[in-house]
């Protein structure tokens, strides 16, 4: 999506153009996201197509969990891709607005932990979930070895029955609401988990506000059986409407990357 500072108005004309120069930085703006993505993308594809060929008769509801669990491995490797690191840099930023003094805290879909251990010190506890049992082994070992004591992990979905409701001062779903079956009945679990006033704080790829060369690619690799993950596509105006429909009142919203298209959002229980 392009910033108003790419846009000018000419006079006498109630349209806008975009200038020779916003265009050419757009384009190479896009190209950089494009080539970033990819170099995410591909060796993933390639290493779950050779652990497929290596496990042909792989039961398919186990292909889920086993492919975030493969790629636990390398999920730390992925975070030295740069373009991850401007979209981190900026997600801390913005997570240190909204997390400070917490009480506690449930990372929703935690992978590695490592957004849980970034922020152990601006809170009571944080609660770190993941249905992948490779990712929660993962997180537990780096708390292990960073001396985190405060931070905790276990495998679960957010529907498991040990989570409290109303015991919950945040909950992070960072690039989550996008990978769930209901996404309407996720965000209204995690209201009921919240305490009233508690915030949802979100960042989420609303991968059909726009058709990118990358929602096309992960698009295919989805229906033809490749990614064996749940990826839906819908617009940021359809996931503020689940937010707000699930009793949230949203407090700030942000595109963050439009390639694909990347929402922030924080909400406030209502």
């Amino acid at each position: 999506m392009q910033s108003t500072g790419d846009w000018i108005s000419e006079p006498g004309n109630t349209g806008e153009k975009m200038t020779g120069k916003s265009a050419g930085g757009s384009f190479v703006k896009s190209v950089k996201e494009l080539w970033h993505a990819l170099l995410l993308i591909v060796p993933i594809t390639f290493g779950w197509i050779w652990f497929l060929i290596r496990n042909i008769n792989l039961p398919k509801e186990k292909k889920a969990e086993l492919f975030w669990h493969m790629n636990a491995k390398n999920m730390d490797t992925f975070a030295e891709n740069e373009g991850l690191k401007k979209f981190e840099a900026d997600r801390n930023k913005k997570l240190e607005k909204y997390l400070p003094g917490s009480d506690r805290i449930l990372d929703y879909g935690c992978g590695t932990g490592t957004l849980a251990l970034i922020f152990a010190g601006r809170a009571k506890e944080i609660h770190g979930i993941d249905f992948a049992s490779g990712m929660i082994e993962a997180a537990q070992r780096k708390a292990a070895e960073s001396g985190v004591d405060n931070v905790h992990f276990m495998q679960a979905t957010i529907f498991d029955e040990r989570l409290e409701k109303g015991s919950y001062d945040a909950t992070l779903a960072w690039g989550i609401l996008h990978l769930v079956d209901d996404r309407k009945l996720v965000v209204k679990r995690v209201n009921e988990l919240l305490k009233p006033g508690g915030l949802l704080i979100s960042a989420t790829e609303c991968m059909g506000e726009r058709k990118t060369p990358i929602t096309s690619l992960l698009s295919f690799l989805v229906k033809i059986g490749i990614f064996p993950i749940s990826l839906k596509y819908f617009t940021v105006a359809e996931l503020e409407e689940s937010i707000t429909g699930a009793g949230f009142q949203i407090v700030q919203k942000e595109i963050m990357g439009d390639n694909p298209v990347s929402c922030f959002i924080a909400a406030k229980k209502a």
